[in-house]
């Protein structure tokens, strides 16, 4: 497979954690040091993106230690900066968001759900909260960022890549049993720009769970027409991008679009990831599935993964993969295929 990586991103700091969706019981719980009335910090200004146009947001983090029953609450906003469409309304369509803090005797690891965010250019729109609540006493490291992220996967919207811009902020809040708060604020300020993809559905990818050789097939609906995608098979320790196709759907080509992978026999029983990824001015990353491969020799095992389809895929279905199980993801950056100027897709 020929393919020229131009960028790596290492993802330790941001997935290490994600199979822990809370801290660890301490021996005893302490009172809380948190004080009697409100108190709001400055986030510090620092948040980028990768070149996927995913969220990557740092903030300040809560310090002291706090007592079991004290809520964590985080919720992001996105602003529409620009849009195409102009005074008309967009949506963007958030993937799951992790946040992360920097805490003992465990991090604590807070997911959000999908949402799709609607506003029109200039205006804000707030997810709802996710909350955890602490169950034993939980010490907050305040020398280490808190983040907030996307987990490589990018935002997406109801407007052509490029026309249209959003700006995403992010808070959190604790709440102990007394009443009492302490606040980040709203941050980073200022919010980096970020163009999400264009929407494009993920209808199906199957199957699941294979014994080797086995094609595995993704499907894609929406205006995907004139539009570039690519499906690869990795695994994430060590990472190996081991097979892909990439195809492009003409101008008057099909609202679905489908695109396979045969995972080879040497492939060990292990699960791999399924990245789809759109080829724009920059390479977006869509989606990430999970798939069991099992032992060649053998039938498959019914392996099966939990929840539903909102908890793997992004946009509109949702998103999960990066998440579950998944402790170092390296992703490597593709460009796209040349294109003639005759392959172009009219713009407007």
């Amino acid at each position: 497979m020929n393919r020229t990586p131009a960028l790596v991103l290492v993802a330790t700091a941001l997935l290490a954690a994600t199979m822990a969706t809370g801290v660890a019981l301490a021996p005893a719980p302490i009172e809380s040091h948190l004080p009697s009335r409100d108190v709001t910090t400055v986030v510090r200004p620092a948040g980028n993106t990768s070149i996927n146009d995913d969220v990557s947001l740092n903030g300040s983090a809560p310090a002291g230690t706090y007592a079991p029953g004290t809520v964590v609450h985080v919720t992001y906003r996105v602003t529409v900066v620009s849009a195409s469409s102009g005074g008309s309304a967009v949506t963007v369509y958030f993937p799951q968001m992790l946040a992360t803090f920097a805490a003992t005797p465990a991090p604590v690891n807070l997911f959000l759900p999908p949402r799709n965010l609607t506003a029109g250019v200039g205006a804000t729109a707030t997810g709802s909260p996710g909350t955890f609540t602490i169950r034993n006493a939980t010490s907050f490291n305040g020398t280490r960022t808190a983040a907030l992220n996307s987990q490589l996967v990018s935002l997406m919207g109801s407007e052509p890549f490029g026309d249209l811009t959003v700006s995403v902020q992010w808070n959190w809040t604790l709440t102990t049993a007394n009443g009492a708060t302490s606040s980040s604020g709203w941050g980073p300020s200022p919010s980096p720009a970020i163009e999400p993809a264009e929407i494009a559905t993920l209808a199906s990818l199957t199957p699941r769970a294979l014994a080797p050789p086995a094609p595995v097939t993704a499907c894609l609906t929406g205006p995907l027409q004139g539009r570039t995608f690519s499906l690869h098979a990795e695994t994430p320790k060590p990472f190996d991008d081991f097979v892909g196709n990439s195809t492009r759907d003409p101008v008057g080509g099909p609202s679905t679009w489908c695109l396979t992978v045969v995972i080879p026999v040497n492939i060990t029983p292990q699960t791999i990831l399924m990245h789809v990824w759109d080829y724009e001015a920059v390479t977006l990353l869509l989606y990430i599935v999970k798939v069991k491969v099992g032992n060649n020799t053998t039938t498959p095992e019914s392996y099966g993964l939990p929840g539903t389809w909102s908890d793997y895929a992004n946009g509109v279905i949702g998103l999960g993969a990066v998440g579950v199980g998944v402790t170092t993801v390296v992703v490597v950056r593709r460009e796209p295929p040349v294109r003639t100027p005759a392959d172009e897709p009219p713009r407007g």
